[in-house]
């Protein structure tokens, strides 16, 4: 496809590459001659919902002096760039007037150009948890390193639920996000919000009557009162009426917990959390000594804890052998004696991101990526695996900051118990789309009547339930979510 079909020409191409160049190469002025370029869709189901998705495959060639290009394509090697690139979806209007409304590209945006440099340079020494963006275009296009080339990818055919390593690795990755702002704060004296003023502005849950995200919710909240009354223990039962009549005021508590707290500690949040917006970088491991995580969340025995830097320099060392060996590293999977292990994650999308406390992260990525019977063996110790990275960061980052000065674990066990509810109901808020079976998402995207009809209609209700009656996987995730939040907070 050619790259001008969604708005990019060659001068925006040899941006890209030439920020590329200096990025991986250190070179502020690589030559290079483009030798063809074009765009694919990264795949036809929706791996997101506020944008469209490419890939930019790039072949060139170095500029070699004194040689003709007639020598140069006869001598100088040819070399593919992949790039990643995200845009609003301009053939579906109302998708588009929505994401727009949301201020969705324009938050991303000003956030990669502003506010995440500064949060990567006070993490000097620690790997990147976010990809790296070459190049932006207006408010309607993002192009970003591709982190599959990188040797990241996301999980898949999961039922978007992680194991235990996964969420451990995840976990990791949040903490170096919300650990670079707390960092960035004290070495500024300054809130996050006054540095950026006006960047984080929330646009996730706005509680006002005209704004597409309140209608949004509201429908939301029609369709998960309709789904309680088909799950057969409160269809049946005589406090029904009860439950349905409690059931909204319990969600619009969300835009309370969105907001910054008065009480505890706030960070920048990533703000949307489910599965696809994690990549996973792995390793081969072996498993007699891959022990991980113990019970209090230090490194378990057998194990030696590592700096990120001690990491990078091992991982360097065996670049080429991974690269060369990976078909085989795979088949080894297999075997009792080594384990493909996530190792190492990257967090993309940060759309809805916002001021608020690290455990609205924390709570929603556990609540949307694990089961209820997961959470009763796992839940404490993911915790502390979050609090004692935490910990580990801030003391390897600011002269030996203590993560007591900062946020005392006092206070954040009871900021994880009163933070909840608020993951509970981000699960159910995302959960609802998310986990939609491909093709009914795919539908509701695929046209703008369709798009609006979900969104302000019927066609919320009849997609959803449709897939309640239909597809056991959604109605399974969606009947335990919404059991516990009746069980626990209502009923």
């Amino acid at each position: 496809m050619n790259p001008e079909t969604i708005g990019l020409v060659e001068s925006d191409i040899v941006e890209c590459v030439k920020c590329y160049i200096q990025d991986k190469r250190n070179r502020v002025n690589g030559k290079f001659r483009l030798v063809s370029y074009q765009v694919q869709r990264l795949c036809e189901e929706p791996v997101g919902y506020l944008g469209d998705h490419y890939l930019l495959d790039v072949n060139l060639r170095e500029k070699m002096v004194h040689y003709t290009p007639e020598e140069e394509e006869k001598y100088a090697e040819e070399e593919y760039i992949s790039f990643f690139v995200k845009v609003i979806p301009e053939h579906v209007p109302k998708l588009a007037d929505y994401i727009k409304e949301m201020g969705c590209f324009r938050k991303e945006i000003l956030l990669y150009k502003h506010v995440i440099p500064r949060l990567q340079d006070v993490m000097i020494g620690t790997r990147p948890f976010v990809p790296t963006a070459y190049f932006t275009k207006g408010e309607r296009m993002i192009v970003f390193e591709n982190l599959k080339s990188e040797g990241y990818s996301i999980v898949e055919n999961t039922k978007n639920l992680l194991d235990f390593d996964h969420l451990k690795v995840a976990l990791q990755a949040i903490a170096k996000l919300h650990a670079s702002s707390l960092i960035l704060e004290e070495r500024s004296k300054t809130p996050i919000p006054k540095l950026f003023a006006g960047y984080l502005n929330e646009n996730a849950y706005v509680d006002d009557d005209d704004h597409v995200r309140k209608i949004n919710l509201e429908n939301a909240i029609q369709v998960l009162c309709e789904m309680i009354k088909k799950i057969d223990k409160y269809a049946r039962s005589d406090k029904l009426d009860e439950i349905l009549e409690k059931v909204p005021a319990v969600v619009r508590k969300i835009y309370d917990f969105a907001k910054p707290s008065a009480v505890f500690r706030n960070v920048l949040n990533h703000g949307d959390l489910w599965c696809n917006n994690v990549m996973f970088r792995y390793e081969m491991i072996p498993t007699s000594v891959d022990g991980g995580i113990n019970e209090e969340g230090h490194p378990a025995e057998g194990r030696k804890a590592t700096s990120d830097r001690e990491d990078q320099q091992e991982a360097e060392k065996n670049a080429t052998a991974d690269t060369a060996n990976s078909s085989s590293q795979l088949m080894m999977a297999n075997t009792s004696s080594m384990k493909l292990t996530p190792v190492e994650a990257k967090l993309v999308d940060f759309q809805l991101a916002r001021y608020a406390p690290p455990v609205l992260d924390v709570w929603t990525l556990i609540m949307l990526c694990s089961s209820r019977d997961f959470r009763r063996q796992h839940l404490q110790t993911l915790l502390n695996i979050y609090y004692q990275t935490l910990g580990d960061l801030l003391e390897s980052g600011c002269n030996g900051m203590r993560v007591e000065m900062i946020i005392p674990r006092a206070e954040y066990d009871a900021a994880c118990e009163h933070f909840a509810l608020a993951g509970l109901i981000e699960s159910l808020l995302f959960g609802h789309i998310t986990l939609l079976p491909k093709q009914a998402a795919k539908k509701m995207l695929n046209s703008s009547e369709n798009f609006d009809s979900f969104l302000r209609d019927s066609g919320k209700q009849r997609i959803c339930l449709g897939a309640f009656e239909e597809a056991a996987t959604y109605r399974s995730r969606m009947s335990e979510m919404l059991t516990e939040l009746v069980d626990k907070f209502i009923h």
